[in-house]
C-alpha cells in the first residue's frame, strides 16, 4: 500500500500440505509517522505473534508497545495450544518496562460471550455491552488471561459503534479484540467496530467489490 511501510512475522512452522507461504501476522504503519517516532520489531519469535516498538524520537523514554495476534482456531489444521500461547503472550507483557503502554489486537479466535475480563468486586471497570452471547473454550482461557494480566477489551464498552466481528454465512460472531491495560481504559475515548462491506460503499470504487471478494472480518 502507497504511503505505508508493513512490518509482520511469517509463520516458521510451515504446513505439511502448504503450496505456499503459511501466512502469519503483520502490521501496517502510515509513513508519515517515521518522521516522529523510530519504528523497530521487538519480538516475532513466537508463530501469531508480533511485538512492535514505537519510539518518540524526541524522548526517547517515551515508548510504546503495539502487538499484533493471530490465534488459529481450535479445530483447525493450524490449532496450536491454547494455553501455551496465552502462557507466552503473558510472560511477554510481564517483560515489558514497567510505565511503557502497549495495546493488544487481532484475532484471538476467542469467543468471550458473557465472560468477564475483570475480577467482580475488585477491579472497578464499566461492563462490556455483549453482542456474542456464546463461549467457546479458548473464551475462558482468554477471560482469564486477561485477569490474571489486568487488562480488558475494548469490544462492547462503545456500545452505538459496537458490532460483529465474524460476518458471513456462516454466522455472526465476535472472535477480534483490541486488549488494553486496566489504568489506560480511560485514554480510550472512541472505539468502533465497521464491517468491512459499509466500507467497501464507501470507497470510490464503488460496484468493483463482489461478494466473494469482501473481507468476513470487521474492522476494529
Amino acid at each position: 500500500m502507497n504511503n505505508y511501510i508493513w512490518l509482520g512475522n511469517n509463520r516458521k512452522q510451515i504446513h505439511v500440505r502448504a503450496k505456499t507461504g503459511s501466512g502469519g501476522v503483520g502490521i501496517l504503519i502510515k509513513k508519515e509517522q517515521l518522521k516522529v517516532v523510530k519504528v523497530t520489531i521487538e519480538n516475532d519469535l513466537e508463530d501469531g505473534i508480533l511485538w512492535v516498538k514505537f519510539t518518540d524520537m524526541k524522548n526517547s523514554s517515551n515508548v510504546f508497545y503495539v502487538c499484533v495476534i493471530y490465534l488459529p482456531p481450535q479445530f483447525s489444521a493450524r490449532s496450536v495450544n491454547a494455553h501455551n500461547f496465552f502462557e507466552v503472550l503473558m510472560e511477554q507483557i510481564y517483560s515489558i518496562p514497567k510505565g511503557n503502554s502497549f495495546y493488544l489486537c487481532g484475532d484471538f479466535n476467542s469467543r468471550l460471550g458473557n465472560y468477564t475480563d475483570f475480577i467482580q468486586g475488585i477491579d472497578q471497570l464499566s461492563e462490556r455491552n455483549i453482542t456474542d452471547f456464546t463461549v467457546n473454550s479458548y473464551g475462558e482461557i482468554f477471560s482469564e488471561f486477561l485477569s490474571t494480566v489486568n487488562c480488558c477489551v475494548l469490544n462492547g464498552r462503545y456500545p452505538t459503534h459496537d458490532d460483529f466481528i465474524y460476518v458471513s454465512t456462516k454466522g455472526l460472531t465476535v472472535v477480534d479484540y483490541c486488549v488494553v491495560p486496566y489504568d489506560s481504559l480511560c485514554h480510550y475515548k472512541n472505539f468502533e467496530v465497521i464491517r468491512a462491506i459499509v466500507l467497501c460503499n464507501k470507497s470510490d470504487r464503488l460496484g468493483s467489490f463482489g461478494p466473494s471478494h469482501i473481507p468476513d472480518h470487521s474492522v476494529l
